[in-house]
């Protein structure tokens, strides 16, 4: 499995609530359910932290393989979900990473 971890920031002027609820919304999971090859999509909202929370939210893109990935990222519907994301996120702030993820305890 293949996986790109998203660390989300909100636009100014969005609440922490008004955002997650543009990410989870009909919207854009109708863009983002169009992403070729992917095969698991989970969000992660951020509801508290020591202090100011360092972010919004952290999304996480499951692919069958490197392959898959690299042309999901590189797809129209990717960048049709780039384009919705720009309604809710500070995409300034916004960062993607390609991670290999290992399992430690589980």
């Amino acid at each position: 499995m293949s996986k790109v971890i998203f660390v989300l920031h909100r636009r100014i002027g969005l609440s922490r609530a008004e955002c997650l609820e543009e990410w989870a919304g009909e919207r854009h999971t109708s863009v983002l359910e169009k992403l070729p090859g992917l095969t698991k999509w989970i969000q992660n909202h951020v509801t508290s932290a020591p202090g100011e929370p360092i972010c919004d939210g952290v999304g996480e893109l499951w692919f069958e393989s490197d392959q898959a990935m690299n042309a999901a990222l590189n797809s129209p519907e990717m960048g049709a979900a780039v384009d919705d994301s720009k309604l809710f996120l500070d995409m300034e702030r916004t960062g993607m990473v390609i991670v290999d993820e290992k399992t430690i305890i589980g």
